[in-house]
């Protein structure tokens, strides 16, 4: 048995276009083909691709609408996107964790970057170094500083911001800001 050709005519369902890759509206394409076999086209040219926005760079952000963090991380699939996580702190002052939220970090006109005012206020607030989710404070000279800044040493030093380096810097700042 041969598959007979049939002449061109409307698609009467919404596909994707065999020529470009691009959705094709029910009714709007052309459908050509035979059995088994239908291919849909757009009606005359296929249309220019959009354009993606541009995406935002990997790093830290805070979304001035709202005040909420948000982590935009490179994607592992495509070398060309990045996603973004946004720091979500339970009602229960359990540790915080960063979520992946659609969309969050797709565009960089709704962000704006981190600073160490924001990360210190942030890991204040929560009780956790917002970068890592580090518990803050605890029995050493560090973890005191820590508890008093909002962000841990290594993090702080990661990120070009402010931590007192050294056994006397870190004594003379608890004296001055400590209890």
């Amino acid at each position: 048995m041969t598959a007979t050709t049939t002449p061109a005519r409307t698609n009467r369902f919404a596909a994707k276009c065999a020529t470009c890759a691009g959705w094709v509206p029910a009714e709007t394409g052309i459908l050509s083909g035979s059995r088994g076999a239908w291919k849909t086209t757009h009606a005359g040219e296929c249309p220019a691709p959009a354009a993606r926005p541009a995406n935002a760079e990997p790093g830290y952000y805070v979304r001035p609408t709202d005040g909420k963090a948000v982590k935009v991380e490179q994607s592992k699939r495509h070398a060309d996107r990045t996603y973004g996580k946004v720091l979500n702190f339970p009602a229960d002052g359990s540790r915080p964790s960063w979520d992946y939220t659609p969309g969050a970090g797709y565009t960089v006109a709704d962000l704006r970057p981190m600073t160490a005012a924001d990360a210190a206020a942030m890991g204040l607030a929560s009780g956790y170094c917002i970068f890592c989710l580090a518990s803050l404070g605890g029995e050493t000279l560090g973890a005191a500083i820590s508890a008093l800044i909002g962000y841990g040493e290594t993090c702080a030093k990661n990120r070009g911001f402010y931590y007192p380096k050294g056994v006397a810097a870190q004594r003379a700042y608890l004296a001055e800001h400590g209890s």
